[in-house]
């Protein structure tokens, strides 16, 4: 005897141990070995009395295939024990093409209960060798071994399997509902006048199968036979021809050529929906941009809560393309949405706010989800209410600074300057996006008084408030905020001084520009560089001149700055006053110098940039390759 034989004899003996875990690691060693005997002692372990064993020893029986193992695992298929039957099942469905062989072999046995789980087995491995077996259980003495070899047939899926289907289907009333399912899932479009004649079924069980193998099928032509049926007085007839209509479209990706009286199933299509049938689903909102019957815009607020975020958005892309028409009704759907939908409905309402509206959303100023109080207080400004300023007001002192933002925010759409003094409470507010919307409903309404009080506000003992004026001032931009905005150039913040030059230069029309060019020897870097581009902006190359002793600024980024700007220009003109610079000891300034230089167009400056397109700085090398290759280019 080998020492493999022993092995295999030795670990067999340890099968029948008391101890637990001596039989599970005979189970695992034994899964090592190839050879029919281990394999016998695996298919022993099947009956152990511990489960935990019984399913180690099928998943290492699973892993062994060949004809040995499916051999000995299909008696366990008249097991008395059902745990036992499935575990065998499963292990042959495992092993796959391989056990087919043994188990159409095997499918001619006494045992009518195991004839049908072999034909149940061979159905779930899905391989075509099984089809002449399978076609022989269609005459099987017993209704449910044929009925499971109709099925089986069906999910192996072979046009073969076709004309016998067929041919049974017509024989035996007992079979025909599982040959007709079978048909549909093969899929062929031979069977589809044989299941044609079932659409004038008496037997309503029959009629739907059929109706659903056609739809399976998914033939567009079969659409002309379903569509007759569509006025049938028998409602659930209907429905099932309206259900398999629904399956071709959907294989057909949308696409057939007929009219389907929508408006008359809308009930069972919102229905489908909410059931979770994804065909309808899809068929449904494929569907809505062309289909707005009277019932449409209820039946899809009725199913927002059902659809997954995707087709929730393109739900609420089609109610905003209906139009006015839809928001009545979604405001009546808000008063029980949940806080997500309340969201996602006010989005479409935003979109046709009006003063209709807004009285119907104050309500909703209540709201206990601060979200939808803030979305709420937006479309309130939008819709223009003037009724709503009351409530817009409270919402301005909510507790949630969102929401303060939003009320501060819609108060300049709807307010008088006789709320001037309330709104400019808000920019006292803690938070910068509540100060920041409050600044841009006073710019909204703009008038002297706003002009006025930010004014003031430039010499405010809050710096921040300083700064706020200065930018709503610009941000008004009218006249008569130029000359405030010239004196602050010279506010003792450097931040106001930047952002009331960068408010002039908005403006465009600053008038006086003197303050802008003192500006350029301002203490403050940031200040210098702010200056350079408004002057360039608002005077072009006239102010070079006034700009160019920048070049040598103490700031190196205001040097660089300077540089930039004078190229931007493109005047050839000045290009003495860069070249120089390619000498530069920074290297940053030499590619800010190179790259002037290009814009500049200047044909002086080819032997030092052709020179740099040598230099050990890859950066500067690169920008002296452009630079060279510009200038060229223009020659």
């Amino acid at each position: 005897m080998s020492n493999v034989e022993e092995q295999i004899g030795e670990l067999l003996a340890r099968l029948q141990s008391p101890d637990f875990f001596e039989r599970e690691e005979a189970v695992k060693q034994l899964g090592s070995f190839t050879e029919d005997e281990a394999v016998a002692g695996l298919v022993l372990a099947m009956e152990d009395p511990d489960l935990g064993i019984r399913e180690l020893a099928a998943n290492q029986l699973a892993g062994k295939k060949g004809q040995v193992a499916s051999q000995l695992l299909i008696r366990f298929l008249a097991n008395d024990d059902i745990g036992t039957r499935n575990l065998a099942s499963e292990v042959l469905v495992k092993i796959g093409a391989e056990a087919v062989p043994a188990l159409a072999e095997y499918i001619e046995c006494d045992d009518h209960d195991v004839r049908k789980f072999i034909c149940d087995v061979l159905g779930l491995i899905g391989d075509d060798q099984a089809l002449e077996a399978l076609n022989k259980r269609l005459y099987d003495e017993n209704g449910n071994v044929v009925c499971s070899a109709a099925e089986a047939l069906g999910e192996i899926g072979k046009p073969d399997s076709v004309e016998p289907l067929i041919a049974i289907a017509s024989k035996v009333d007992d079979v025909r509902l599982s040959a007709l399912e079978a048909l549909g899932k093969i899929g062929h479009s031979s069977a589809l006048e044989h299941l044609y004649t079932y659409l004038d079924s008496d037997d309503p069980i029959v009629f739907y199968v059929a109706c659903e193998a056609i739809g399976k099928i998914g033939f567009p032509e079969s659409v002309q036979q379903l569509s007759e049926l569509l006025k049938s007085q028998d409602r659930s007839q209907a429905e099932a021809a309206l259900s398999a209509i629904i399956e071709i479209s959907v294989q057909q990706g949308g696409k057939i050529n007929i009219d389907l009286p929508l408006d008359e199933f809308s009930e069972f299509l919102f229905d489908g929906i909410k059931s979770g049938n994804q065909a309808i689903t899809e068929f449904t909102l494929s569907r809505l941009g062309h289909w707005f019957g009277n019932n449409v815009v209820n039946g899809l607020l009725d199913v927002m809560d059902y659809v997954d975020d995707e087709r929730l958005e393109r739900i609420t892309e089609v109610l905003g393309d209906v139009g006015q028409v839809t928001a009545k009704p979604i405001v009546a759907k808000l008063l029980n949405a949940s806080k997500s939908l309340k969201l996602k409905l006010l989005e479409v309402v935003k979109q046709y706010a009006d003063e209709e509206i807004g009285k119907e959303l104050v309500q909703f100023t209540h709201d206990e989800d601060a979200e939808v109080r803030q979305k709420v207080a937006h479309i309130l400004g939008v819709s223009g209410y003037q009724g709503a300023v009351g409530d817009l007001k409270r919402l301005a002192e909510d507790p949630n600074g969102h929401v303060r933002a939003a009320a501060f925010s819609a108060l300049g759409w709807l307010c008088s300057d006789e709320d001037v003094e309330f709104i400019f409470k808000g920019l006292d507010d803690k938070y910068s996006d509540v100060r920041e919307a409050t600044v841009g409903a006073l710019v909204i309404i703009g008038d002297a008084r706003v002009v006025s009080k930010f004014t003031a506000d430039l010499y405010h003992e809050d710096a921040e408030r300083q700064r706020l004026a200065v930018t709503a001032l610009g941000w008004i931009g009218e006249q008569d905020v130029v000359e405030p905005l010239l004196k602050a150039i010279n506010h003792p913040d450097p931040a106001v001084r930047k952002s009331a030059i960068a408010s002039l230069t908005r403006i465009g029309n600053a008038g006086d520009l003197g303050p802008i060019v003192v500006a350029l020897n301002d203490e403050n870097s940031g200040v210098r560089k702010v200056a350079v581009s408004a002057l360039a902006s608002m005077r072009g190359a006239e102010a070079i001149n006034d700009i160019r002793f920048l070049l040598d600024d103490d700031d190196v980024w205001v040097r660089y700055h300077a540089m930039t700007v004078i190229g931007d220009m493109g005047q050839a003109e000045f290009a003495d006053s860069i070249i120089p610079y390619l000498n530069d000891e920074m290297d940053v300034i030499k590619i800010a110098a190179t790259k002037a230089l290009a814009q500049m167009g200047s044909k002086s400056a080819l032997p030092m940039l052709t020179e740099l397109t040598r230099d050990n700085n890859q950066d500067l090398a690169k920008a002296a390759q452009k630079a060279v290759s510009r200038i060229g280019s223009n020659e």
